[in-house]
């Protein structure tokens, strides 16, 4: 087989014509005739699910043949057969066709030999040599193919016996055979390397390293390695042009794999914390590393498929956010980000046309809730399994009555008792329960914990805060911060959320009561590999607040927004990010938070236009803006390309509106473009220095130098920034929040 760069640009276009042919040869061994070899759980179903992964990103390959071998198919994987349908590929094979081999079963070494056999059906522990398929057989056969393009996956254990204690049931592939017999990973990795030397159109996917366990996890259906080289072929994986290629495919494998045992053992960690707080010493062992290993050398690509057209989505994931309380901005742009960057079917209450006596039955349903008709399966025997995910997120006021029972009261006075809303949790349908109590000035939210908390085998976290007296929303608005600050690509879980809710709200004085409950399975309040932080709710389920909207708007523009001059705004470039998303986004925006130099501004607005066309912006995006509005003035030279880029970020409905109003506040007053003193930010230099003043009797002399540090490292800062950076600068939080009160007090 001679030479070549790998998925070359001819040999794409010629199994997009149907010129060249792939082969698909798929392997998979759940149950061995030799005793001595421990039974597998999914190799059969990873061999289906993988099977109709491929087909659908191939779509495009209109000359492909798919061979598979396992339990569950029509031809068993033993030995001969194998072998038979290795022979007829090698003769049938041309070198412009592409061949992709995977194997998913017992990998072990010959004690004698010490060579590298994968074990099939019928293979003998005892004599290897002759009933396993070598793998240095294996590839001899693959070289005396002619097809240029071939890659190989081995989904196999490459250590020996591995028990977790402690209950924790994921598994490995090798049961309990003696680790010499499994100590093969030297050997795969030498022999794959070899061949990997003498083309360069040959590559190599092993599920983990040496002196790793490839693991399956009964919540997932599948091994590791396999669930997501399924999930990547059907999309994931693609890149920016809709190609998947072996590179990209690798690489988001390696990522996702890593990723969920990382995820796996963040929750163990909690676990074990909680169990140590009650007094309980058995604790749970953390997952050891999975890192899937690749051999290839070198260039070019090597095209697995396209991302279909209609990509099925397999995440089923439902939030129901009842806000029982008077205010609620926050919690409809906390159901905003979770129907965005969350990836939930998302439900507010209240709701137009339901009363606060219909809120049982809104709980019920949305508990009782199966995704069961829903669920889209790859195959029938190839699902790709994905536990529902269910949010409940209630706010509102708990009362304590001597008998021990405890009421949440909403709207209207509507009341849910804590052992009625037990009873109904624990009927719930089998999913992951995400449950958050939004209680401000409560005292007793362990016992909520303690009475809601059960052993669902799909896990359970629950989340309990309250608020003080003086800042009813603090518990929310930190939610949506925390949640605002993670990159919606990558993802967020649950126990990571929890890490940083307990350093957020520990620093704002704010009780928080935590349960967690998932040894198996990873809870991810933002599953990541979405484009998109908020996404709008229909006016139905989340009506708006008039009051407020006026409220906020009110002062904002001149009264005549119409006669306005009209300024031309050049058409967006094709590479700003997510050009064709339907719904109102935020691009991904956690970049902005790791910045580390902080542009020259070639553009400045005055404190005036600042603030109002901050507050503009928060009535379509929310708390969200400040963050997209000093992103943007860092790259915009005047003000037409200010409100272009601002724009971009807007439903199609909402941006000629905004334009206008954006204009109108623009045009109040010429743009600063130079000044002669440190403070360029337009705030007022009196209150600047009473801010000085003030800080001054907190923390000493060291007042005016913090004062000049904020101005000159934020030049564009606005009034209440100002504020509130000065405060974090008082160590000691009730003399930070008196400062913001007397400087903020009279503004308000």
């Amino acid at each position: 087989m001679s030479p070549i760069a790998v998925g070359s640009s001819y040999s794409n276009n010629t199994l997009k014509t149907g010129e060249a042919k792939l082969w698909i040869l798929l392997v998979g061994v759940n149950d061995y005739q030799d005793s001595g070899l421990p039974s597998l759980r999914y190799p059969a179903v990873d061999c289906q699910g993988l099977k109709e992964a491929l087909i659908k990103a191939t779509q495009g390959f209109p000359n492909k043949e798919v061979i598979i071998h396992n339990d569950l198919a029509a031809q068993p994987p033993t030995l001969e057969t194998i072998r038979r349908s290795l022979r007829r590929i090698v003769s049938q094979t041309r070198s412009e066709d592409s061949l992709l081999l995977y194997f998913s079963g017992h990998g072990m070494l010959e004690p004698n030999t010490q060579q590298a056999v994968l074990c099939l059906a019928d293979t003998c522990k005892d004599d290897l040599q002759t009933t396993g398929l070598g793998l240095q057989e294996l590839l001899q056969m693959l070289e005396g193919t002619a097809a240029n393009q071939q890659i190989v996956c081995l989904d196999t254990c490459h250590s020996g016996d591995f028990k977790l204690l402690g209950g924790n049931t994921g598994s490995t592939r090798d049961g309990n055979i003696s680790d010499n017999l499994f100590n093969c990973a030297p050997t795969f990795m030498k022999v794959l390397q070899q061949r990997a030397s003498q083309s360069k159109g040959f590559c190599a996917l092993l599920s983990c390293d040496q002196g790793q366990q490839s693991w399956e996890f009964p919540e997932l259906g599948h091994g590791l390695f396999t669930y997501y080289l399924m999930q990547g072929l059907l999309g994931e994986a693609a890149d920016s042009q809709g190609v998947i290629e072996a590179d990209g495919l690798y690489k988001y494998v390696y990522r996702q794999t890593l990723q969920y045992i990382d995820k796996l053992n963040q929750q163990l960690r909690l676990i074990n914390q909680q169990k140590l707080d009650r007094g309980d010493s058995k604790l749970h062992p953390e997952y050891p590393l999975q890192t899937p290993k690749r051999i290839v050398e070198g260039v070019g690509e090597l095209i697995l498929g396209f991302k279909p057209d209609a990509v099925e989505s397999h995440k089923q994931r439902r939030a129901l956010v009842i806000d029982g309380l008077t205010n609620k901005k926050t919690t409809t742009d906390l159901s905003r980000l979770f129907a965005g960057a969350g990836g939930f079917e998302v439900e507010f209450f209240p709701q137009q046309g339901k009363s606060w006596s219909e809120i049982r039955g809104t709980i019920q349903n949305f508990l009782h809730w199966s995704s069961e008709s829903a669920t889209k399966s790859v195959s029938q025997l190839g699902t790709i399994k994905n536990t529902p995910t269910s949010l409940l997120y209630l706010r509102g006021h708990i009362e304590e009555i001597e008998d021990g029972e405890a009421w949440l009261v909403l709207g209207d006075g509507m009341r849910l008792s804590r052992s009625w809303l037990r009873h109904e949790l624990r009927r719930a349908a089998k999913s992951q329960q995400i449950i958050i109590l939004d209680c401000p000035e409560a005292t007793s939210l362990n016992n909520w914990i303690e009475d809601l908390h059960s052993g669902t085998e799909h896990g359970q976290c629950i989340i309990v805060g309250a608020s003080t007296a003086e800042e009813l929303e603090l518990f929310s608005q930190t939610l949506l911060e925390t949640l605002i600050a993670a990159n919606p690509q990558v993802g967020l879980s649950i126990a990571k959320w929890i890490t940083q809710l307990q350093t957020h709200l520990s620093a704002k004085c704010v009780k928080l009561d935590v349960w967690l409950s998932a040894t198996q399975t990873v809870i991810d309040i933002l599953p990541g590999n979405i484009g998109i932080v908020f996404q709008d709710l229909q006016a139905k389920e989340v009506p708006l607040n008039e009051e407020n909207k006026q409220g906020n708007q009110e002062n904002l523009l001149p009264k005549d927004v119409n006669n306005l001059p009209k300024l031309e705004f050049a058409s967006r470039p094709s590479s700003q990010p997510f050009p064709n998303q339907p719904v109102s986004v935020a691009a991904p925006i956690a970049a902005d938070y790791l910045e580390k130099t902080q542009p020259q501004l070639n553009f400045k607005l005055d404190s005036e236009q600042y603030s109002k066309l901050e507050q503009l912006l928060k009535l379509s995006l929310g708390l969200i803006a400040l963050t997209i509005l000093k992103r943007t003035l860092k790259k915009v030279t005047n003000s037409k390309e200010l409100v272009e880029k601002l724009t971009f970020y807007l439903l199609p409905e909402q941006q000629q509106s905004f334009e206008q109003q954006a204009i109108a506040i623009l045009e109040q007053s010429t743009v600063a473009s130079k000044t002669t003193s440190d403070n360029s930010s337009g705030i007022d230099p009196k209150f600047i220095s009473k801010c000085e003043r003030e800080l001054a009797y907190v923390v000493g002399p060291i007042a005016s130098f913090l004062t000049q540090e904020i101005l000159k490292s934020e030049p564009q800062i606005s009034l209440l920034e100002f504020v509130n950076k000065l405060a974090a600068k008082i160590s000691n939080k009730q003399k930070a929040l008196e400062f913001e009160h007397r400087m903020l007090g009279n503004l308000k």
